[in-house]
């Protein structure tokens, strides 16, 4: 595609630094080398030149590079200058680009929109880069890059032409009745509709995994009161961020706080201890804890290591029983120091972690850690995790519905013609993800998130 402006920005951030970035992408890219380089470039080679103004005057000297199009990121003409890292001279060097005709300043993400429209990738890579420049782990960095090398894009693309062979077949059946062998033809539908159920459900899962990864593991710190919870939580962020005091029902505020353990990122969740209260603002944190506490990916329940075993048992049982799907609790047992027991790891309830521990002396803190880790690498075990965005998992619950509701008809004999009006609607969902099917608000709503440069 031929845009009718060349565009430019700085491709590095703002303010000092030793090397600053401005990148020209369109076809005025040869006029501008002309203007300001004044030198005959070598595709894909570093130069070593001058910086000029557009009266020849140099403002600088560095590295200039040329990828002339389609084989550039773009599939345009691309120069980029590669000098020092001052504003005011890239600003400067910035306004006498601007003077050549059809140059202008680029809108976010419209580098990689260009990209995107040249076919140069599709759109869930496009959005890769975007998620790998804001990734603020290294596991979401490597999920990010799984997306960007386009693993998820083929897994996309293997589905939509399952369905497309799908939707085929059921045409087949309905415009050749006479023609076909139709209870052997029916009998591949089944086969086909399952295969792809069952590979959307197992993107839809993988994805999910990845989006944690990104966004942050939700922990919440959860427990009577004076177990220890904001002593924890305050450890653990490095911060003395919770007011911690031998007075019950000290927290009554939720305190949130992003950690980063072996790679991973973590939202801690330090909320009030729950325990019946006459206290009005108290009562407030208590409901806001128990929201908190349903929404929760992972749960941290604190007990009290020297108080009665069977009252604790009682507790852990009543958080296990009301666990949600996907939900899973590892089992605290602070201030071990007082019955004199050594930190250790043990199994619950047949399947739940719990770690005795004690905060105060930072005794059996590695075991919680570990937990940790573990708890990262379920999300990111094998290879296959990549970042899903909400728009991606949504089009995908999408399409999943409208195969589930297709299936319905299959199996009581109903309209084969609206089953074939479901898988058709299933394929346009999958489409918009790669962006084969995107409308243009779609396509500027996903670029203005994108950070200019790039």
């Amino acid at each position: 595609m031929i845009f009718d402006k060349t565009i430019v920005a700085p491709a590095t951030a703002p303010g000092q630094s030793g090397v600053g970035i401005i990148r020209v992408s369109g076809s005025a890219v040869i006029k501008v080398i002309e203007k300001f380089l004044r030198i005959s470039m070598k595709p894909r080679f570093a130069h070593y030149t001058s910086f000029s103004d557009i009266t020849g005057k140099i403002l600088d000297y560095g590295i200039a590079l040329f990828f002339p199009a389609p084989f550039s990121f773009t599939g345009e003409d691309i120069l980029e200058f590669h000098g020092h890292g001052n504003s005011v001279l890239l600003d400067l060097l910035m306004k006498n680009i601007l003077l050549i005709k059809n140059v202008r300043i680029a809108r976010p993400g419209e580098f990689s929109e260009r990209a995107f429209l040249n076919n140069k990738m599709d759109l869930v890579q496009a959005e890769g880069i975007n998620d790998l420049i804001n990734a603020q782990s290294e596991l979401s960095i490597q999920a990010s890059l799984r997306s960007l090398n386009g693993d998820f894009s083929k897994k996309i693309r293997d589905i939509i032409s399952l369905l497309k062979k799908l939707y085929a077949r059921i045409e087949a059946v309905i415009n050749f009745p006479d023609e076909i062998n139709e209870s052997s033809l029916i009998s591949d539908i089944r086969i086909c509709l399952s295969d792809a159920i069952y590979l959307m459900k197992k993107l839809i899962f993988k994805g999910c995994q990845g989006n944690l990864l990104y966004n942050g593991i939700s922990i919440v710190i959860t427990g009577p009161t004076n177990v220890g919870k904001s002593s924890l939580f305050n450890y653990l962020s490095n911060q003395k961020i919770s007011i911690v005091t031998n007075i019950p029902g000290t927290t009554r505020d939720v305190m949130c706080k992003n950690i980063w353990i072996n790679g991973a990122r973590y939202e801690l969740v330090d909320t009030a201890g729950l325990r019946k209260s006459n206290d009005v603002i108290e009562l407030i944190g208590i409901k806001l804890a128990k929201k908190n506490i349903q929404s929760c990916r992972h749960i941290f329940l604190i007990l009290d290591a020297s108080q009665d075993k069977y009252s604790n048992n009682i507790l852990v049982k009543k958080y296990i029983d009301g666990l949600r799907k996907n939900q899973n609790i590892t089992i605290i047992f602070n201030k071990i120091d007082l019955i004199h027991k050594k930190p250790c790891l043990d199994i619950v309830f047949n399947q739940f972690k719990c770690i005795y521990l004690s905060i105060k002396y930072k005794m059996g803190i590695n075991f919680l850690k570990d937990r940790m880790h573990e708890i990262s690498s379920e999300l990111n075990a094998g290879e296959d995790v990549f970042l899903a965005r909400n728009r991606h998992l949504s089009a995908l619950k999408a399409s999943l519905k409208y195969l589930k509701h297709g299936k319905e008809w299959l199996n009581k004999n109903l309209c084969i013609e609206l089953f074939s009006e479901d898988v058709r609607l299933a394929i346009e969902a999958m489409l918009t993800i790669t962006g084969n099917f995107s409308s243009s608000d779609l396509l500027e709503k996903i670029f203005s998130d994108f950070c200019i440069g790039k």
